[in-house]
């Protein structure tokens, strides 16, 4: 194991080190116009499809030189100052170059939007045309190219200043062309294969890119859109994400009248449903691995717009994730691993935690995330203790590397050791639908397994569940101590109102359409403490948790009462 990790770091090292020497070279004046020859391209005369809703409030605000991005802000006087000045944080940078902030800059209905635009574009051109370290990583490359191809009309068309923009854009798939398989080992790569594809086929003269671009294309999609239609990050904004780039490039196919590959016909055919799979009750995703609502992305929308049925399966093997649909309610249970580590820099450490909404509003939820959302947020939300689950020890059930040479070359991947086992599903006669999981994610650490079961009536207005917290018969040896400390968590969605029984042992709950549920945990004390949402995009919002506390014996196995938790969740 520790010769592969040794391995895997010397390959990234190897590979960033060719990225910074190819781009060096693109940087020499003499090497671009000796060895590389760019193809001239004429005026773009269509868009490439953008199917993610532009803020047109975000957009007036930067009209204004007030620059919110990734969770920080930074104030402007002219498009010049912005490429000039230093800006809050590396994620902020990494926004700005993405250049995705001029959808909401030309969706505000300024009338020299279109202009103001031009002008950072320009500046860009002219400061980091060549080549540069941070805004040349492929990835961002890749993004930038797409979201200018977006606006072509605007940017790319005629005239000697669009012809120079062109010049940019091309040198940039160029430089993402020559990177072959060295590119990237994340989910980036899927958007340059698309950058390369778009450009050959919305550039007159660009068509050299476009056999290139669909061979990394049909790779991308065979290996990252999993058998059940599911991203393999398993973060259900980025599998909308990608619907939403595939969708928008089979546009692109359509308007040229040029046949549709059939890989990509497929991959859509199994992400669509998948996606809606993956959307609480009121319409938009669940917040998992990395994702939030996805609001922005329009789901319900774009969903319509295909025509995807209601998900007419429930389990989804491949991608790790239970379902169970009512008139009354919907809940959706993560039970699978860990992504791969190479997608997995922004998974969480969610074993096991579900979600639960109802047409009067979300109640059971995980912290979630959204790119909006301030750095310092980043990591504790992908901990445990942020996601409707157990938790032991205040520790999370994966171990999450978000420091050192590693990270710095590798990205925060997250590692669970444990398994998790198959996942069980069963129809109750005459009750419900049960589900059983279970993971080994604290195995190597205290030697136990965290088992969950969930009964959700037939009318989906009863949720009974069961935690066990147990040391299997093949059990690591382990130093852990005989006893520790154990919190069972139920984060509320930040408009739900709860309020604290009595007797301590249940809490009521109000949705924003007046319904009532409650909550109860059988010999416990249920304590309202302070949580806090992101899901729905910056700023955070402050909610509050459910949290049922309780120390667990390590050596006790199965059968012991002491490590079992009961509760129930019911329709008042």
């Amino acid at each position: 194991m520790v010769k592969n990790q040794l391995l895997e770091i010397i390959i990234a090292g190897w590979q960033a080190s060719r990225r910074r020497l190819a781009g060096e070279l693109f940087s020499i004046p003499a090497y671009r116009s000796l060895v590389l020859k760019f193809p001239k391209t004429g005026p773009q005369q269509t868009n490439l499809p953008r199917l993610i809703k532009a803020n047109p409030d975000h957009g007036k605000v930067l009209a204004q030189g007030h620059f919110i991005l990734a969770g920080a802000s930074l104030d402007i006087a002219d498009a010049k100052e912005l490429w000039s000045k230093p800006v809050p944080t590396r994620r902020f940078a990494a926004k700005l170059h993405e250049f995705n902030w001029i959808h909401d800059l030309l969706s505000a209905g300024a009338i020299d939007a279109e202009i103001l635009v031009a002008a950072h574009v320009d500046y860009w051109v002219r400061v980091y045309g060549h080549w540069n370290p941070f805004s040349w990583t492929p990835a961002l490359a890749a993004r930038r190219c797409l979201n200018w191809l977006c606006v072509g009309q605007v940017l790319l068309g005629e005239g000697k200043a669009a012809a120079l923009r062109r010049d940019s854009l091309v040198r940039q798939v160029a430089y993402l062309h020559s990177l072959g398989n060295i590119a990237s080992d994340t989910r980036d790569r899927l958007q340059i294969a698309l950058a390369i594809v778009a450009t050959g086929m919305l550039l007159p003269g660009a068509e050299k890119y476009l056999e290139r671009g669909l061979a990394l294309f049909a790779e991308q999609l065979a290996e990252q859109i999993l058998p059940d239609g599911g991203h393999i990050s398993r973060n259900p904004e980025m599998a909308t994400l990608t619907l939403c780039d595939l969708v928008a490039i089979k546009t692109l196919f359509e308007q040229h009248n040029t046949q549709v590959p059939d890989d990509l016909n497929k991959a859509l055919a199994r992400l669509a449903p998948m996606v809606r799979f993956l959307c609480a009750a009121d319409g938009h995703l669940v917040a998992f691995n990395g994702g939030g609502e996805g609001r922005t992305l329009t789901t319900k929308r774009l969903l319509h717009d295909l025509s995807t049925p209601e998900s007419a399966f429930s389990y989804a093997p491949h991608s790790g994730y239970q379902r169970v649909k009512t008139a009354s309610s919907v809940l959706i249970m993560d039970t699978g691993r860990p992504p791969p580590e190479r997608f997995s820099q922004g998974a969480h450490a969610g074993a096991l935690a579900f979600e639960l909404s109802t047409p009067g509003g979300r109640l059971i939820v995980n912290c979630g995330w959204s790119e909006d959302q301030p750095d310092p947020w980043h990591l504790a939300v992908r901990s445990s203790a942020a996601h409707s689950t157990l938790v032991i020890n205040d520790s999370s059930s994966a171990q999450i590397r978000a420091g050192g040479l590693r990270a710095a070359l590798l990205g925060p991947r997250l590692r669970q050791r444990g398994n998790a086992n198959p996942s069980r599903r069963s129809i109750e006669s005459g009750t419900g639908t049960k589900l059983e999981a279970s993971h080994g994610g604290y195995l190597h650490q205290y030697g136990l397994i965290h088992q969950r079961q969930i009964l959700v009536s037939t009318n989906g207005e009863e949720f009974l569940g069961e935690d066990k917290v147990f040391r299997p018969l093949d059990a690591p040896k382990v130093s852990a101590q005989a006893v520790l400390d154990c919190a069972l968590r139920f984060h509320l969605h930040p408009k739900v109102r709860a309020s604290q029984a009595r007797d301590g042992a249940q809490v009521l709950l109000v949705l924003p359409d007046g319904t009532g549920w409650r909550f109860h945990c059988e010999n416990a004390v249920v304590e309202l403490q302070p949580s806090v949402y992101l899901g729905a995009g910056a700023p955070p919002m402050r909610t509050v948790q459910m949290v049922v506390q309780h120390a667990i014996n390590t050596q006790a196995d199965i059968t012991d009462p002491q490590n079992h938790f009961h509760w129930s969740i019911k329709r008042m």
